[in-house]
């Protein structure tokens, strides 16, 4: 028998681009069904002068929206950017949502988009990010240039780019005008401006977020029929490399205004993950690489975060907590 289910997501292009990835699967899979995006604006999509720690950290800011259609039964299921679902122990312990499915992953590096005009070479003097992490690698990349903190939806901020149009602050204050942005390279080219990438940093040069590039579904936990059409369209290798990172950021218990890195792949056989956090100018980094042979990526991400941990890693994430 056919029936119709809604998938909830933000109102941004990029978050509908990646919604349309998601329905393109489940419809694949079950054609008999219908799937079809419902939309609501998230806190931070109505508030671009605060932080995003102001506004609850990415859990307030983008997740709790999302959650709330699914227990409003707006929604059956919801879309998230992996990379903005918190990691920490406040997260775990809410078990009222599933993660049920993970597309392939993309590439997860960052990229940098200069400003129209300038040359494909030009060093930028003044660089916007929303991230915490992309500014701490950023200090070590472009030590005489200003870092400013510069958010919003991510075709919106490109266009402000161009047009010299500040981001104004709850405080009165507001950005000079910018060279240039980090965004995800993977999110650029799902809204159609991969052309704008001047620059991608390798995962040496900018480690990536943790689950950045991966799109993910949640249900509410219960909800059989959504967990089994999400079942049917999960990737496995991109779920053991998601579930070792976010193992990582548990063990390191890191807010939304922590510069952590982490990144694993599949090699050889093998199951490998390299975790980093950078202090915020820049100057001092922990890091560990590690790798298992074994299908157990929650181990092999908690004993990674553990190592860093006692590298000092706390000390810097502490530091960080309520950094301007």
């Amino acid at each position: 028998m056919s029936k119709t289910f809604k998938i909830g997501t933000r109102a941004s292009l990029m978050a509908v681009r990646q919604t349309e990835a998601i329905i393109q699967a489940l419809q694949a899979q079950f054609p008999q069904h219908r799937f079809e995006m419902v939309t609501r604006q998230a806190r931070a999509d109505l508030d671009l002068k605060s932080r995003l720690g102001a506004l609850g950290g990415k859990g307030g800011a983008f997740v709790t929206a999302m959650h709330e259609m699914m227990l409003a039964g707006e929604a059956d299921m919801v879309m998230h950017s992996l990379k903005d679902l918190p990691g920490n122990e406040e997260y775990y312990a809410d078990t009222r949502f599933s993660i049920g499915a993970c597309l392939p992953r993309s590439d997860p590096s960052d990229a940098l988009v200069l400003k129209q005009g300038l040359a494909a070479d030009a060093v930028p003097a003044t660089i916007g990010t929303s991230s915490v992490r992309r500014s701490a690698f950023l200090r070590r990349l472009y030590r005489n240039a200003r870092i400013v903190p510069f958010r919003g939806a991510a075709d919106k901020r490109i266009a402000r780019l161009d047009s010299d149009t500040p981001m104004e602050f709850n405080y009165g204050g507001k950005t000079p005008p910018l060279d240039a942005l980090v965004l995800a390279r993977a999110g650029l080219a799902r809204i159609g401006l991969g052309d704008r990438v001047s620059r991608v940093f390798t995962p040496d040069e900018m480690c990536p977020a943790v689950g950045q590039g991966v799109i993910v579904a949640e249900y509410a936990t219960g909800n059989e029929e959504a967990q089994a059409l999400l079942a049917a369209i999960n990737h496995r290798e991109t779920m053991y490399c998601y579930q070792a990172e976010r193992a990582l950021l548990r063990a390191l218990n890191g807010h939304c205004d922590s510069p952590i890195g982490g990144h694993a792949w599949i090699e050889d056989g093998q199951l490998k993950l390299r975790g980093i956090v950078v202090s915020m100018d820049g100057a001092s980094a922990v890091e560990v690489f590690d790798s298992s042979s074994n299908v157990d990526p929650v181990s092999l991400g908690l004993r990674a975060g553990q190592r860093l941990n006692k590298l000092g890693a706390q000390s810097i994430i502490e530091e960080t907590r309520y950094a301007e």
